[in-house]
């Protein structure tokens, strides 16, 4: 499969994203591949700018300009929704456009595509760079995940597919909350290679607490009906092993909340999803 397609959410962050073309650019020139760029910018308040004349063994370039700022997984969303029925054969690759996705991996997520084209290949994080507080942070999101959902989602965007699947992984709007998440419920068959989170190209990473906070919380509102099943047996289990438990209303409470919590943004999230109200324009910036 020659044609590779390389999506891109953006906010801000157009020095990283020319840095980030230029490297792709300049690491396919000897390979005979139609690489074709699609930019979702998530309504950025910088201007674009992009250094076209620098890539010349990038086929085309475009950017899908989106009319508010909706956040990455929106984002790609979105940019999967514009472009399903309007690519040839190919293989998808998503990505970050700061950096911290190594684009020096692009080649090993196409040679495991190449190997294995019914599987969705994600990037699992071997080795992250934040500092201590955020990686303890990812680790308890990781693990209060999977006992939610019973899945061990170290994996994020990055991630590459043959677009015969796209139609399938956008069935529903799962993807509009979290793109991970969306992808493990809508497909089955799922494989991951190692590899290292690297450094922003520029600038300083947006995400912090509240950022981790709100991600995991849809990350697991995908999954509500298992979390509804996996939590409601926790507690009955609770109330069968210690039947005079204290502070059981408080409990029957809590479990409430937190499975309308996570119904709430489930049904809040898959709303408005609408691409025509959402994308301002499309512009080809190369073609």
């Amino acid at each position: 499969m020659k044609n590779i397609l390389i999506l891109l959410p953006l906010y801000n962050d157009w020095k990283s994203l020319n840095h980030l073309l230029n490297k792709i650019n300049n690491q396919f020139k000897k390979k005979k591949l139609i690489l074709n760029i699609v930019i979702i910018n998530d309504n950025s308040t910088e201007r674009a700018h992009i250094e076209k004349n620098k890539f010349k063994y990038l086929n085309k370039i475009q950017i899908i300009n989106l009319k508010r700022n909706f956040g990455s997984q929106k984002a790609i969303f979105f940019g999967l929704k514009k472009i399903v029925n309007k690519i040839p054969k190919s293989i998808i690759i998503i990505m970050d456009s700061d950096g911290e996705d190594d684009q020096s991996k692009i080649k090993t997520l196409i040679s495991y595509v190449r190997k294995n084209p019914s599987s969705i290949i994600f990037a699992k994080r071997s080795k992250r760079l934040e500092n201590p507080f955020l990686k303890i942070l990812n680790f308890f999101r990781l693990i209060v995940t999977y006992i939610f959902t019973g899945k061990y989602m170290n994996i994020g965007n990055f991630s590459a597919f043959c677009s015969i699947h796209l139609k399938k992984i956008l069935k529903n709007n799962n993807l509009s909350l979290a793109f991970c998440s969306g992808v493990l419920k809508n497909f089955k068959n799922i494989q991951t290679v190692s590899i290292d989170k690297k450094k922003r190209y520029f600038g300083v990473s947006r995400v912090n607490f509240l950022f981790l906070i709100k991600h995991s919380v849809n990350i697991i509102s995908v999954f509500y009906k298992i979390v509804f099943l996996r939590s409601f047996l926790f507690f009955l289990l609770i109330f069968i092993i210690f039947p005079k438990v204290e502070n059981l209303i408080f409990l029957i409470v809590f479990f409430l909340l937190m499975n309308l919590t996570f119904l709430f943004f489930y049904l809040f999230n898959i709303y408005s999803n609408n691409i025509s109200n959402n994308i301002k324009n499309v512009k080809n910036v190369k073609k």
